[in-house]
């Protein structure tokens, strides 16, 4: 092996801007580990777009960040509650009516009815 394989063996493959930019929420959490942020940051020295990404993606991150939270209204959180119940009591009924929406045209569904009525038939026949 020459030297040039040899030194391109050693060298990490760079990261390139998908892996950056899905790295951008884990970076504005100070969650990623040192050499990962670090990867980051090297890959926003050297791509302007990857860059000007991040500083978008900062920016909203620290406006959000500053912004007042505000905690919904008792009634509201009631009424949210209510709604989850209501639709886990009566969850079985939207199975049922599943169908209606996706519904399989008569041309398809006549020709695998007789398909399986055929090889039940068979299966019954065979010794």
């Amino acid at each position: 092996m020459n030297g040039i394989h040899r030194r391109l063996r050693d060298v990490e493959p760079r990261m390139n801007h998908r892996e950056a930019r899905a790295l951008f929420l884990a970076l504005a959490d100070d969650e990623l580990p040192a050499p990962k942020a670090q990867e980051v940051r090297t890959h926003l020295d050297g791509c302007d777009d990857c860059r000007q990404g991040w500083q978008r993606y900062s920016s909203t991150v620290q406006r959000l960040q500053r912004v007042e939270r505000e905690k919904a209204p008792p009634a509201l959180a009631s009424l949210v509650m209510n709604r989850v119940r209501r639709k886990r009591r009566f969850g079985l009924r939207g199975l049922h009516t599943l169908h209606m929406n996706h519904r399989l045209p008569v041309e398809v569904l006549i020709p695998l009815l007789l398909a399986a009525a055929v090889a039940a038939f068979l299966v019954m026949v065979a010794p």
